[in-house]
């Protein structure tokens, strides 16, 4: 057994792409089946967003209200 578990981790080292994106393409079929399109969507635009500001996040070395303040500017303190 513990073979397997050496050739399955194998395949996800040589091949990263191809295993996210047919993870996400799965993923992607399952919420389209079960919560239909415009659920999907909105679910989608939901995780792409809070992806964005997290990559920002972690790329700028600040927090989200740093985030907030400078794509928001004008507006009040964020607290």
């Amino acid at each position: 057994m513990s073979q397997v578990w050496e050739r399955l981790l194998q395949y996800i080292r040589d091949y990263p792409g191809r295993v996210v994106g047919t993870t996400l393409g799965l993923l992607c079929g399952v919420c389209l089946i079960s919560l239909g399109l415009w659920k999907t969507l909105v679910l989608g635009t939901f995780g792409f967003l809070g992806y964005s500001i997290g990559k920002w996040t972690d790329d700028e070395g600040r927090g989200i209200k740093e985030f907030l303040e400078e794509k928001l500017p004008g507006r009040p303190d964020f607290h």
